[in-house]
């Protein structure tokens, strides 16, 4: 179908036009209920993780039915003890996340999903990581490991919890005397080699020990280290050479009465660098510096040069990733040539409404299908139909497209207002003097 009448410039004479805008995403398929039941033995993809207080967690999917992956969006929230419906809602929609007004914070949750597990593989999750600067060492990141990372950076911006990032490696204090470096830890660690900085000026023998209580020493097997010059230099330990673990260790350099040591620093042997899997430990710090950059991608109008004219509202410019379909109430949807729209907007085109005879207003609903990278940065919520204060929300880990709707009002100033309005200023004017 076509409007036979092209559309005209605007004159002079044109009424002004606001905008409103309501943003509310949807699955990208129907979803008509989903059930949460009462947990029953753990999967295989639950894990444990620590936050930096030293209390502790387990992490899993929550499983919706029909096949629904989500997130907790509360960490005080609790498990229902019985079969319960839940319903799709909003970010808003959950207490703790209104009462902060945390918008930004809902950009990054959202961010986080779309480049997360279950919406990206592990696979794919781990060359991101690796692309990143993280050494994952062999394989890749685990289900169970993804999973915990998500959910403990996701927890981190609903709840504040922080996740134990500390390496186990720091030191808690570190004396430098003339026998050399001595370090100690937080809990006996089993070391499986050393780093360090060196100062010497001739060849020197660099020898690490070990002690439990800081005053009696014995040298570490096979940890001297023959060196030439000073420098960055490596020692790798023998399998058992600290067998048990030790809290206080000790560097000594001998050969050159000038030789110093600078930097120096261990790893472990057959353990997680921190109290939580390296693995969950990149992602989590993967996830929160993604997020800290996720900005929303909302489709907007621009209606700065819009106005009602020869009974045509416009140009409306549309603000949009991509392509999205245009459906309008109250008014007809055209393109520059008059043309009535029939498929979807591209980003920034312009297109403008015949209002119906009599219409002050129309209402614009935009529709950004779903996609695996989402927009809008707006989070599908997973709210219990009973018992809504204590139930877990939840994030649904599902892709969304994005629907607005803007409502566009061009409605003229009434005869007389103007007047009305200047009689009105100088009786107020009058009573204050």
């Amino acid at each position: 179908m076509t409007v036979s009448t092209p559309v005209r410039s605007l004159t002079d004479t044109a009424q002004p036009v606001t905008v409103r805008r309501r943003v509310h995403p949807r699955p990208a398929v129907d979803i008509d209920r989903m059930t949460r039941y009462h947990g029953g033995t753990y999967s295989h993809t639950v894990d444990r993780i620590v936050f930096a207080d030293g209390t502790t967690a387990r992490t899993d999917l929550i499983r919706l039915n029909p096949g629904i992956a989500a997130y907790s969006l509360d960490f005080h929230g609790i498990a229902p003890t019985r079969p319960s419906d839940y319903r799709i809602d909003t970010w808003s929609a959950v207490p703790h996340l209104r009462a902060t007004a945390s918008r930004t914070r809902e950009v990054q949750v959202d961010w986080i999903l779309r480049n997360s597990f279950p919406r990206r593989s592990t696979v794919e999750l781990s060359d991101r990581l690796r692309e990143a600067g993280y050494q994952l060492g062999r394989g890749n990141i685990t289900e169970h490991e993804a999973i915990a990372g998500t959910q403990a950076a996701i927890w981190w911006l609903t709840n504040g919890l922080e996740l134990d990032t500390r390496a186990r490696t720091e030191p808690v204090s570190v004396r430098r005397d003339a026998h050399g470096v001595t370090v100690e830890f937080a809990e006996a660690l089993e070391l499986g080699g050393y780093r360090l900085e060196l100062v010497a000026p001739d060849s020197v023998t660099v020898t690490l020990h070990k002690s439990d209580d800081g005053q009696t020493w014995r040298e570490v097997p096979s940890s001297r280290l023959a060196v030439e010059a000073g420098g960055a230099h490596r020692k790798a330990l023998g399998v058992g050479a600290t067998v048990g673990g030790h809290r206080y260790y000790r560097l000594s350099v001998a050969g050159a009465d000038t030789a110093t040591i600078g930097d120096v620093d261990f790893w472990l042997n057959g353990t997680s660098t921190y109290r939580n899997s390296d693995r969950i430990v990149a992602l989590y710090r993967y996830l929160l510096a993604g997020a800290a950059q996720a900005r929303t991608t909302a489709p907007a109008l621009d209606a700065t040069a819009a106005g009602l004219a020869d009974g045509v509202v416009g140009p409306l410019r549309l603000t949009v990733a991509d392509s999205a379909a245009l459906h309008a109430e109250g008014a007809v949807v055209l393109d520059a040539d008059g043309t009535e729209l029939s498929g979807p907007v591209e980003p920034g085109a312009l297109f403008y409404l015949r209002p119906v005879p009599g219409a002050e207003s129309a209402q614009v609903r935009v529709t950004v299908p779903g996609t695996e990278d989402g927009y809008g940065g707006r989070v599908l919520t997973g709210i219990a139909g009973d018992e809504a204060s204590k139930l877990t929300p939840v994030a649904l880990a599902v892709p969304a497209a994005l629907v607005v709707d803007f409502t566009v009002t061009w409605a003229p100033r009434r005869a007389g207002s103007r007047r009305s309005g200047r009689r009105t200023h100088r009786r107020v004017a009058a009573g204050r003097s």
